[in-house]
C-alpha cells in the first residue's frame, strides 16, 4: 500500500465517521434545541385528539385548583369547565395558545435564562400550559362577566431531574455539529486530492453513506425504545413524550433518506467513473 493509498483511505474512514456525529445532531439542533425548530414539530402534537383531551383536562384542572370561585357561580363554573374540557380544541383561539405552550416550554426546558433554569431544577423537564389555562379564563369571563386572575405559570412535570441533565447535555452539544461537518468535508478533500482514482474514492463514500443510512435508522429506533421505556410523570407527560418521539422519527428519518438518495448517487457516480476509467486505460494499451 502506497502512501498516497493510505492518506486517500484514511480521509474515507474520517469523513464516514465525523459524518455519522455530523447528521444526527445536525438534526437534533435543527429541530429540537432550536426553538423554531422544536414548535414546528412539536406543535402538531396539538392536533392529536387524545393528546388535546389530556391537555385539556389538565389546563381545567389547573385552573379550577388555582382560582378560589364564588359560590353563586360555582354551578355556572362546573358547566363552562366540563366544555372547556370536552371542546377547547375546537376554540378558534386554541392554535394560537397551543404554540404559546410550546414555545414557553421550549424556553424553560432549553432557555438559558437564570431563572428558567432554577424553575427546572426541582420539576425536570417541564411543559409550561399557562397559555391554556389564561384561555380557559377568557372564555369563562366572557360567559359569567368575571374577570379572575391565574399564575403566571402553570407547570406540568414531564419527566425527573436526570431526563433534565440528558437535556443540557444534548442542548450544549448539538450546536456544534458543524465541526465535524467540517471534518467530514475536508477529509473528503483530502481523500480525493491524496488518491489517483478518485472514482474508487466516490465509490467507497457511496457505499459508506447507505451503511450510515442503515446504522442511523437503527439507531433511531434503539433511542426511541430507551427513551419510550423512560418513566413519565403524568398521563399528559406519557402522552407527550409518545407523540414527541413518533414525530421525531418522522423527521429524522426525512433527513436519513436524503442522505441515502445522496449516497446513493455518489455511489452510481463512482461506479460510472470507475467504468470510464478502464475503457480509458483499455484504448490506451491497446494503442
Amino acid at each position: 500500500m502506497t502512501l498516497r493509498t493510505f492518506v486517500s483511505a484514511l480521509g474515507v474512514i474520517l469523513a464516514l465517521l465525523l459524518t455519522a456525529v455530523a447528521v444526527p445532531t445536525a438534526w437534533v439542533d435543527q429541530n429540537i434545541v432550536k426553538e423554531e425548530g422544536f414548535v414546528r414539530m412539536a406543535g402538531a402534537l396539538g392536533n392529536d385528539p387524545e393528546f388535546q383531551s389530556r391537555l385539556a383536562t389538565a389546563a381545567v384542572g389547573t385552573f379550577e385548583s388555582s382560582v378560589d370561585l364564588p359560590g353563586p357561580i360555582q354551578s355556572l363554573a362546573a358547566d363552562a369547565l366540563r366544555s372547556a374540557a370536552s371542546g377547547m380544541q375546537s376554540w378558534s383561539d386554541y392554535p394560537q395558545a397551543w404554540e404559546e405552550t410550546v414555545r414557553n416550554s421550549h424556553k424553560l426546558n432549553f432557555g438559558a435564562a437564570k431563572q428558567a433554569e432554577e424553575a427546572a431544577t426541582t420539576t425536570a423537564l417541564v411543559l409550561d400550559i399557562s397559555p391554556l389555562v389564561r384561555l380557559i379564563r377568557d372564555h369563562f369571563a366572557e360567559a359569567a362577566r368575571i374577570r379572575i386572575d391565574v399564575p403566571s405559570e402553570s407547570l406540568v412535570s414531564l419527566g425527573e431531574p436526570s431526563h433534565r441533565q440528558l437535556v443540557e447535555r444534548v442542548a450544549a452539544f448539538a450546536p456544534l455539529w458543524w465541526v465535524a461537518a467540517l471534518g467530514a468535508v475536508l477529509s473528503v478533500l483530502l481523500a480525493l486530492v491524496a488518491t489517483r482514482r478518485r472514482s474508487l474514492v466516490l465509490v467507497f463514500l457511496g457505499l459508506g453513506g447507505l451503511a450510515l443510512a442503515a446504522l442511523w435508522t437503527a439507531g433511531a429506533d434503539l433511542a426511541g425504545g430507551v427513551i419510550g421505556n423512560l418513566s413519565s410523570a403524568n398521563g399528559v407527560a406519557e402522552l407527550f413524550k409518545q407523540e414527541f418521539l413518533t414525530a421525531a422519527k418522522t423527521g429524522f428519518g426525512e433527513w436519513i433518506l436524503i442522505a441515502a438518495v445522496a449516497s446513493g448517487a455518489v455511489f452510481v457516480a463512482g461506479v460510472i467513473g470507475s467504468v470510464m476509467s478502464g475503457r480509458r486505460g483499455s484504448r490506451s494499451a491497446s494503442s
